[in-house]
């Protein structure tokens, strides 16, 4: 979309705040990724970054950064893929070695306690946030909300490995919906 005019540098920085500013897990990270380089920045279009998400989901590793590393490869090639990766885990990884030693020698404190349940409660949210917004624009018919509701059902009934999950339904969707996309 933008592709010519991001420059690396940019990149970089736009990853480091997404890196510094998001927290709270995989998919409470992706509304704030979401409105900085879809809504903000218009880097990417919905249906693009709806694309990166599913690849950082398929692939090995941490899915957070294998989106960025995925839109940064769209954006920048492999210039852009190590942009994204050392913008975006920088931050991250200097305060989980800092929350680690704290939390060590915190341990058992009521009041870190406390802050942590109401964090948790509050990733709850933003969770259900970004599930409603990602179903709202991807679920366009029967089927897709068929897909939806099975992978579900699948994942929380039936605790079936995701791994097997993603491929089975691109195979799926291959023969439901053919060629015609």
């Amino acid at each position: 979309m933008a592709e010519a005019r991001i420059t690396v540098k940019e990149i970089f920085w736009k990853f480091l705040k997404i890196g510094s500013l998001s927290f709270g897990g995989v998919y409470s990270m992706l509304a704030f990724f979401e409105r900085e380089l879809v809504d903000k920045g218009k880097w990417l279009t919905h249906e693009e970054f709806i694309e990166s998400v599913a690849i950082g989901q398929m692939t090995p590793g941490p899915p957070i950064v294998n989106t960025g590393i995925c839109i940064g490869y769209k954006l920048k090639r492999i210039k852009g893929a190590l942009a994204t990766t050392a913008g975006q885990s920088f931050t991250g990884s200097v305060l989980a070695i800092l929350l680690a030693i704290f939390y060590v020698k915190s341990k058992g404190n009521v009041l870190l306690t406390s802050v942590m349940k109401g964090v948790g409660a509050a990733v709850v949210g933003m969770l259900l946030s970004i599930v409603f917004k990602m179903a709202k624009t991807t679920i366009k018919d029967y089927k897709s909300g068929l897909f939806a509701l099975a992978a579900f059902l699948a994942l929380a009934l039936f605790r079936l490995n995701p791994i097997w999950l993603i491929p089975a339904s691109g195979l799926l969707g291959l023969i439901v919906y053919g060629r015609r996309a």
